[in-house]
């Protein structure tokens, strides 16, 4: 990390947030070109940025929007699962296997490889059923952390409304076909990925008790974001 990115408003932000004890210390901000936008990675203890993603999506909104997708992205690390990542390539991994097995190769196995492939299209069904539903479900837990946050700290009375603004802005910026396809998942929310905005926000609202939006949390609240 360069003195530039050190002194920048989203390292500023982010150890504010730590100081607050709502990023715990340990977490770590870090610039990953390998990350086309910004996540928030348990099995590292850590939430990855792609510069050029923050510069042109992200530069230009405010403290609170920014202090909310930091804290969306630590309630991924706080809560998420580590192994989330790695159901994907849970199909890859047994096609592999499987393919230096004997029985695949061996003459007189007609029904070998009929069976490899049924078991193959199983596997990928169940492993990608398994992560979107599973993603989804961390999806809502990160953004009711960040929300909690905010009403708590920050005063923020609806953040569902903040939430809804900063999808609704970066959707807006996949609308252009040059960068159509750049910001797939940020905030595990575009157009290759589920919940969408509207559910979000709903189930966001519904979380919080609609006698309850006041600024300012109970005690008890407060202390489980510490």
């Amino acid at each position: 990390m360069d003195g530039a990115d050190r002194n920048s408003r989203l390292y500023r932000i982010f150890r504010e947030l730590q100081e607050k004890g709502l990023i715990d210390r340990r977490t770590r901000l870090v610039r990953c070109p390998l990350t086309v936008s910004i996540r928030g990675c348990p099995a590292l203890n850590c939430i990855r940025y792609r510069h050029s993603f923050y510069k042109r999506n992200l530069s230009g909104a405010s403290d609170n929007t920014l202090r909310f997708v930091l804290l969306h992205e630590e309630g991924h690390v706080r809560k998420g699962s580590s192994l989330l990542s790695a159901l994907p390539a849970l199909p890859v991994l047994l096609c592999l296997a499987f393919l230096g097995h004997p029985s695949l190769h061996a003459e007189g196995l007609p029904v070998a490889k009929p069976v490899f492939v049924a078991l193959l299209l199983l596997t990928a069904f169940f492993a990608y059923r398994t992560y979107y539903r599973r993603m989804d479900d961390e999806e809502f837990i990160a953004d009711r952390y960040a929300a909690d946050a905010m009403r708590c700290c920050y005063r923020v009375r609806d953040p569902g409304a903040l939430l809804q603004s900063l999808l609704s802005g970066l959707m807006a910026g996949t609308a252009s076909p040059r960068r159509a396809g750049v910001i797939p998942g940020v905030l595990r929310s575009g157009p290759d990925y589920r919940p969408s905005i509207s559910e979000r926000v709903q189930r966001l609202r519904a979380a919080i008790d609609p006698g309850d939006r006041k600024p300012a949390m109970s005690s008890t609240d407060s202390e489980s974001l510490r």
